[in-house]
């Protein structure tokens, strides 16, 4: 694991500068979340933005067009950084030139990174939709979302690099896991630490909350988020012992 995590940071700290050109995609889809931007009762946590739940009843047809246009950029946003930084990892991996292998790929895999996003999404406010319409309990929807989200961990890793299909991609990243259960836990521990620290350091830096909140969307987007892609996928390629 600690040989992973070392070679993680060689990868990043050698293409920093085409990471952080691709990572510029995250700071757009946070930004698409901002509060601002939303006339939905949603709340921030450790650089994150969460609809309450309770409030859908009472929102209007505007606030859900808003709502699924700026989420549905979001995710775009999101699967563009994710697969261009992937394509840097495996670019560095196969010794090719992350422009050409960025030309020919960068938007196939994007659609299908994006395609499975949306119907996770899908799946899950229809569900949670129908659950609130009844007024039941609403643990069904965080173990649907938990059990889903396994299934999206190593998606763009397995798309980008194994150029899976979104149903086998889906089935080699819960193998992935349970296989190797270390690597995610290690990745989830590592992320939760990067971001809380990133959240605390806004607290210590700045009082105005919209300046704590552009430090943090600054900070995860372009050093956070990306280095944790590079990790997922160099977790992804250790499956392949032969390659270094």
């Amino acid at each position: 694991m600690f040989e992973i995590l070392k070679d993680s940071i060689e990868s990043y700290v050698r293409n920093v500068g085409l990471i952080l050109f691709f990572s510029i995609p995250f700071i757009i889809s946070l930004v698409l979340l901002l509060p601002p931007f939303s006339p939905a009762p949603v709340f921030s946590a450790l650089g994150g933005y969460f609809l309450r739940s309770g409030s859908i009843p009472e929102m209007t047809n505007l606030d859900l067009l808003v709502i699924v246009l700026s989420s549905g950029l979001s995710l775009l946003f999101i699967s563009l950084a994710a697969v261009a930084v992937t394509l840097v990892v495996k670019s560095s991996k196969t010794r090719t030139r992350v422009s050409a292998e960025a030309m020919r790929n960068l938007g196939k895999y994007t659609f299908q990174v994006f395609m499975i996003f949306i119907a996770f999404k899908v799946l899950e406010v229809i569900l949670l939709s129908y659950l609130v319409s009844i007024g039941t309990n609403e643990l069904p929807v965080y173990i649907f979302s938990f059990l889903f989200s396994l299934a999206l961990f190593y998606i763009a890793p397995a798309v980008v690099l194994e150029e899976k299909k979104p149903v086998p991609a889906m089935v080699s990243s819960l193998k992935h896991i349970a296989r190797r259960p270390i690597n995610f836990v290690v990745w989830l521990i590592i992320a939760f630490i990067l971001l809380y620290i990133s959240a605390s350091l806004s607290f210590l830096m700045f009082v105005d909350p919209m300046l704590r909140q552009g430090f943090i969307i600054l900070v995860n987007s372009l050093f956070i988020l990306p280095f944790l892609v590079v990790l997922q996928a160099h977790l992804y390629i250790s499956k392949y012992t032969i390659i270094k």
